[in-house]
């Protein structure tokens, strides 16, 4: 995970840049799954996870297109592969290396597939372990990865977070012109094995990279790139990542970190300086993201105020147009978890806040995302259109003051007022809980996804759903929204 969150000095714009032509990708909001618990996530073909198939399903029949999953992280650096487990991943694996704690075997590959039909997969290959078992592992998994991802492919990712290799995967002089040698080292061979055994997807072969923790890496993307030359010829997609703070930083809280408009806007605003930094053929994507590095922290990011700064992160790094998706990560009893895939299984805040901006999002490779003027402060209220061919037609309005329903005070709202067609019709979809530190009782729109119903819609008929408001003839909508709350907004 990200341990450097500070800027990189001097960033300036290359003549030739990353794509800022202002679309978006399909599947804005997709996820990352770290790799040593993607089959628990997944399950396998045979015998796919119901629960999370169904959480997905509802991710995807709101945003209106399939989900892509990027299955990596840092123990895609760790992972040693074992012939002889019959298990999909292992703790130890002897037979291959003696010193490995994060093993898989054959029956890892299994899993992809596994999610509902139309998933897009991206596979993340070792590039740290750099030994003679991290290399038996790149030239023995090419081959099953390639042939289980045929047909589920998005992409190919090759190393994870090179700039945290320094002094502890490498040495403490480990630089830009090493990393790019280890990257070149390692796809030559990764091309050649896939050429070998999968030569109609060494056709169309199509790289995420470097993977770097944050814009404030120490092996800064612009230098990686005047290095690479022409060995990043296959890279599609600029993945840099991105965490808000660390989960035991001193300092961070729910109000100050997660659910603060100009928090978000602070650490997005350093992707886009950074993005135009980049000379480079390549649409720039935040590869890995959530809450707080370390796999987030309890009470902060497995509460309903992750679900909102979730949602307010997604819909305004939609607005920069430079950022084509962002992917949520995920891992087995981490806090900041969408959900937990086996038992204890449990919803969790975070899912929610996905869904809410899918439902704002859909179709969001048409769609043109602006933030709305709105009054109040800029710290607690964020608003947001997205216009379909010049027409505006959903609305998203955060009230991120932080209410807490155990305080025993009077929850308040605000009052919005969004121009929009005199008398038009409207239909909204409130994100909502009983207050900002609460991790039960979340609901959009009126329903839950709950693991009692396997993650399928239960509606709770305490909770309004879909009501219909009327614009003025002036073209005002007025809305309330409560402390703690988000509203979606779409056009009847």
């Amino acid at each position: 995970m990200v341990k450097s969150l500070a800027l990189a000095a001097a960033i300036v714009p290359s003549a030739l840049a990353i794509n800022t032509d202002g679309s978006l990708y399909s599947s804005f909001v997709s996820l990352s799954i770290e790799l040593i618990g993607f089959p628990d996530w997944a399950g396998s073909r045979a015998a796919p996870n119901e629960y999370s198939n169904n959480l997905i399903d509802a991710l995807v029949a709101a945003q209106g297109s399939p989900m892509v999953v990027r299955v990596g992280g840092n123990s895609a650096d760790r992972a040693i592969f074992d012939k002889t487990l019959t298990t999909p991943t292992a703790s130890s694996c002897r037979n291959a290396d003696p010193g490995a704690w994060q093993c898989i075997g054959p029956k890892f590959f299994d899993s992809y597939g596994a999610f509902p039909q139309g998933t897009l997969y991206s596979h993340n290959f070792n590039v740290a372990t750099w030994n003679s078992s991290g290399f038996n592992t790149l030239e023995a998994t090419v081959p099953l990865a390639c042939n289980a991802l045929r047909g589920h492919l998005a992409l190919f990712e090759v190393g994870n977070e090179p700039d945290l290799y320094i002094g502890k995967r490498r040495e403490s002089s480990y630089n830009v012109n090493d990393f790019v040698s280890d990257w070149t080292n390692t796809t030559q061979r990764f091309e050649r094995y896939l050429q070998e055994a999968c030569p109609d997807m060494a056709e169309n072969l199509s790289y995420m990279f470097p993977s770097v923790s944050s814009p404030g890496s120490r092996l800064r993307v612009p230098d990686i790139y005047v290095s690479a030359a022409d060995s990043t010829k296959h890279v599609t997609q600029v993945s840099v990542h991105n965490y808000m703070a660390g989960a035991t930083q001193p300092g961070v809280t729910l109000q100050a970190t997660l659910m603060n408009h100009t928090a978000v806007e602070r650490s997005i605003a350093g992707h886009v300086s950074y993005a135009k930094s980049i000379s480079a053929n390549a649409d720039y994507v935040i590869g890995e993201h959530n809450s707080l590095y370390g796999g987030g922290a309890a009470g902060l990011s497995d509460v309903f105020g992750a679900a909102l700064w979730g949602m307010d992160f997604s819909l305004h790094a939609a607005t920069t147009g430079i950022i084509k998706r962002v992917h949520f990560h995920q891992s087995i009893g981490s806090p900041y978890a969408a959900w937990s895939p086996v038992s204890p299984q449990q919803t969790k805040p975070p899912f929610y806040g996905k869904l809410a901006a899918n439902t704002f999002l859909a179709n969001s490779s048409s769609l043109q995302v602006k933030k709305l003027n709105v009054a109040g402060r800029a710290d607690l209220d964020s608003a947001y259109g997205a216009y379909l061919d010049g027409n505006l037609e959903r609305i998203a309005i955060l009230n991120l003051r932080e209410y807490d329903s155990g305080s025993g005070k009077r929850r308040d709202n605000q009052e919005y007022n969004i121009r929009v067609e005199p008398s038009s019709r409207w239909i909204v979809k409130r994100l909502s809980a009983p207050g900002a530190r609460d991790k039960t009782k979340i609901t959009f729109n009126g329903f839950a996804y709950e693991a009692k119903t396997a993650g399928k819609p239960e509606r709770m008929t305490s909770r309004p759903s879909n009501t219909q408001v009327t614009a003025g003839r002036s073209g005002q909508l007025v809305v309330r929204v409560s402390d703690s709350e988000a509203a979606v907004i779409v056009r009847a």
